[in-house]
Formats: C-alpha cells, structure tokens, sequence
C-alpha cells in the first residue's frame, strides 16, 4: 500500500463557492462529474453567506499527491502542501 503524506489547507475566506474543487474531486473518484461523490462539501454560513470547503477526511487520499481539489481551485482556497510543510487551519 502506497502512502502519501502532505495536507491541504483550507482558506474559508477565499472562497467564492464556485465548487469546482467538488466537482474536480468527484471527477477524479470516479470519473463523473457528480458532487455526491466528492470528498468536499461546500458549506455556507447562513448568517454572513459566505461559503466554504469542508474536505472529508475518512474519504479523501490526496489523490496520489497531487489533489483535483486544489489543482481546480482558482482562488487559492485549497492548498496542496507536500509533507514537511508549513502548519494549516485545516489539514488531513
């Protein structure tokens, strides 16, 4: 079984809820651009409609090192960092 390490980083405020980071997850499961087969879940806050990535962590393996997720991201809100790197808000 083959291990990668590193973790991604969320930044909540960089977020537009454009969910590309969704679908380019669920592409890479599977194939299918279906959200219900990502490892994110783009949650909002009800009270300030701002949105944000949750990554699931049971689900998520980096994809080999090299995650969708952050690859799709154009505004920088998911953050691929290889092992050895810095400290994050949310990390696997």
């Amino acid at each position: 079984m083959i291990s990668i390490e590193g973790m991604l980083t969320v930044h909540p405020e960089l977020c537009h809820g454009c969910r590309s980071c969704q679908l380019a997850c669920s592409f890479a499961r599977t194939r299918e651009y279906n959200p219900t087969n990502s490892c994110i879940v783009i949650e909002r806050d009800l009270k300030t409609e701002k949105t944000a990535p949750m990554i699931k962590a049971l689900c998520c393996d980096l994809c080999g090192g090299a995650p969708a997720c952050a690859s799709a991201c154009l505004y920088g809100a998911i953050v691929y960092e290889p092992s050895g790197a810095s400290s994050a808000e949310e990390a696997l």
